[in-house]
């Protein structure tokens, strides 16, 4: 009995939390980041490559998802396209390929000789209750890579997308939902590196380039 009245507390805290916010607004901080770099030090460095800023068509109020236990937006107000070619930046670095971040093609020197960009297909997270004493957010992050440089043919294109389950206890927080984005979009970068390398694009450090 005392395990069924813990439940009971708990279930009432959190109808008194959920009535008071119903309607407003979720506003998750900052934004998706890399987990904490493990490039080797002293590493040979590969050709360096230029990761442009990537498209997004995303909603003018910065809108990304739903919270459905509580029935209100999913606000972040940052880019999502320059997100993510951050992270693909900071993925080259970890395997030792010198990374230069552009906005634009024409700040690219003319010296570098590969150069990677895209868009931003999907940026969305959703949150729901999936019991009384637990929510879920599940983020989805899609993405068009393209490159040139390299032994990569004329066009080269792929289609990336990664989803990210994150559970919270009880309640739904700024924090846990950063966390699905988070994955999701690190995943996404992860996996666009590993294709950018094999299609030619990206040469390791140590690699003779194919011709």
């Amino acid at each position: 009995m005392p395990t069924v009245g813990k439940t009971w507390a708990l279930l009432l805290l959190w109808m008194g939390v959920t009535g008071c916010v119903t309607g407003k607004v979720l506003y998750l901080p900052g934004g998706p980041v890399r987990p904490a770099s493990q490039a080797t030090a002293g590493a040979e460095a590969g050709p360096a490559v230029a990761v442009l800023d990537f498209t997004w068509e995303g909603s003018p109020s910065f809108e990304i998802g739903r919270d459905y236990d509580q029935v209100r937006p999913i606000v972040w107000k940052g880019n999502p396209g320059k997100a993510v070619a951050d992270l693909i930046a900071a993925v080259l670095a970890e395997k030792g390929v010198p990374a230069i971040r552009a906005t634009g093609e024409a700040d690219v020197h003319s010296g570098i000789p590969a150069k990677v960009w895209g868009r931003v297909e999907e940026f969305h997270v959703n949150v729901k209750r999936v019991d009384t004493l637990k929510v879920e957010a599940a983020a989805v992050v899609a993405l068009r890579v393209f490159g040139t440089g390299g032994s990569a043919p004329p066009g080269w294109s792929s289609a990336v997308t990664s989803t990210y389950w994150y559970t919270d206890p009880l309640f739904i927080t700024p924090e846990g939902t950063l966390q699905a984005v988070n994955g999701a979009a690190n995943s996404a970068a992860e996996e666009g590196v590993r294709r950018l390398v094999e299609t030619g694009v990206v040469v390791m450090p140590g690699v003779t380039e194919k011709r």
